[in-house]
């Protein structure tokens, strides 16, 4: 995680790149944070604590009577749309006594995200755990610990035979008393050789998910020793895992491969977890639900179907925009508005369209002006629409008509990809889909659609 006391407000145009990071998810605590829950049509935060089975409004989980139900949440968006920022505030109000101890995995910074299977997640999910039990100073019984211990010593002695056989380099672990510090070495040496050569990652993969039941009873035993341990020092009644970067793992046959391929071993592991779900499994929704719970994160629907502007979204744009830089940098309040807008409801796009229109920012005046911000969206339009094939356009043809109608848009596999790409927007329960405002102004689209 970024260190984000360098991301401050910029006061000067030079400022401006930093202040609209594309790559930064904002805490609650930021002064960039803007919460748009309230703003988001259909979804509402309630929607995830009452499936976690915690109390919206005191924040506490009813663990009495809940004490074998371990809930799987999928939590599926479109790229962009806030979801990391959302995670990271819902974490800080379950993180308490009367509620969870949460352990957030972030993919994208912990693993490999080019070659990646569940069992890596699964590694790292027990490092992380370990991270964050170590520093709470939470004892743990040592035959718990041990048995745990053993057996991936065991495991690791197996993968050593196979890559001494194949003339590889050896996965390296000291003969060390069972502690917390040495089993997280274990896990830390495990996820570094993930990280690793492919062959030796596949090998150590290959031997887990041989021992996989075992591994499931081991890793379940040792998350309900913690659940023990962790309301015995009243720091919480249970563990939460947060999984979240999911959809930066580089190709969508490895996201598949975890999150549906993987379905019957993400089962047998008995925890309370968030998992962020990548646009194009969203259509594999009806598959999860038959045993999970899967809650759709919008985009926030700032024009009604009929083109009206949705006022309480906008103003929420606007002061998104204002919190990273100051209104002096603009020419005038109209140019924000005009951005926020182009935007289309997604928090991403409308960083986006600044960081463009900065880049023809007049340096002399020292702001950016609509002559500016136009030429921007002019460059990222074109960018944007220009690997929109004419099949496509003919899709966005039907979307515009379906929308001047007022009429719901039927699910079609074909709209994934487009989805993917941010060719178009969706929002609500997914029948109401948009055109990315910045294709509609590209000269493409004007051809093709009108």
């Amino acid at each position: 995680m970024p260190d984000l006391d360098s991301y401050k407000k910029a006061t000067s145009l030079l400022e401006i790149d930093n202040a609209v990071r594309l790559d930064v998810p904002i805490t609650p605590d930021h002064s960039f944070y803007t919460d748009f829950s309230d703003v988001r049509g259909d979804f509402e935060d309630r929607m995830i604590y009452k499936s976690l089975n915690v109390d919206p409004k005191t924040f506490n989980f009813h663990r009495q009577v809940n004490t074998s139900n371990k809930v799987l949440l999928f939590l599926a968006g479109m790229r962009g749309s806030g979801k990391t920022s959302e995670l990271s505030k819902i974490s800080q109000k379950l993180h308490k006594k009367d509620c969870f101890f949460c352990v957030t995995c972030n993919l994208d910074t912990g693993l490999d995200t080019n070659d990646m299977e569940y069992m890596d997640v699964l590694v790292f999910q027990i490092e992380r755990l370990l991270e964050d039990i170590s520093k709470q100073k939470l004892t743990v019984d040592q035959d718990i610990l041990s048995s745990l211990y053993e057996w991936f010593g065991e495991r690791v002695k197996e993968v050593n035979k196979v890559i001494k056989k194949e003339g590889g380099f050896e996965v390296e672990i000291k003969a060390e008393t069972p502690s917390l510090l040495s089993f997280l070495g274990i896990a830390a040496k495990l996820k570094g050789n993930l990280q690793g050569s492919k062959e030796n990652a596949d090998k150590i993969r290959t031997v887990l998910k041989n021992n996989f039941t075992v591994f499931a009873q081991k890793f379940n035993e040792f998350v309900e020793h913690v659940n023990i341990k962790l309301r015995a020092k009243d720091i919480a009644q249970e563990l939460l895992f947060v999984i979240d970067g999911m959809e930066k793992v580089a190709t969508a046959d490895i996201r598949k491969k975890i999150v549906i391929g993987e379905s019957e071993r993400l089962r047998q592991i008995k925890v309370n977890t968030i998992f962020t779900l990548p646009i194009e499994l969203m259509a594999e929704t009806q598959k999860l639900q038959q045993l999970n719970t899967v809650v759709s994160f919008p985009f926030v629907k700032i024009r009604e179907r009929n083109g009206d502007i949705v006022q309480e979204a906008a103003d929420r744009f606007y002061e998104f925009v204002t919190k990273r830089i100051n209104e002096n940098l603009f020419d005038k309040p109209e140019t924000i508005k005009h951005a926020v807008l182009m935007g289309g409801g997604s928090p991403r796009e409308l960083l986006r369209i600044l960081e463009y229109a900065n880049l023809f920012a007049d340096d002399d005046l020292g702001i950016i002006t609509r002559e500016a911000m136009d030429k921007g969206l002019k460059k990222l339009a074109a960018q944007t629409s220009q690997y929109v094939s004419e099949e496509d356009f003919k899709k966005l043809k039907v979307l515009k008509e379906d929308n001047k109608n007022s009429l719901p848009t039927a699910s079609d596999p074909s709209w994934q990809d487009l989805l993917e790409k941010l060719i178009i927007f969706e929002y609500n329960d997914g029948t109401y889909k948009r055109v990315n405002p910045v294709v509609e102004i590209s000269e493409l689209y004007k051809r093709y659609v009108g």
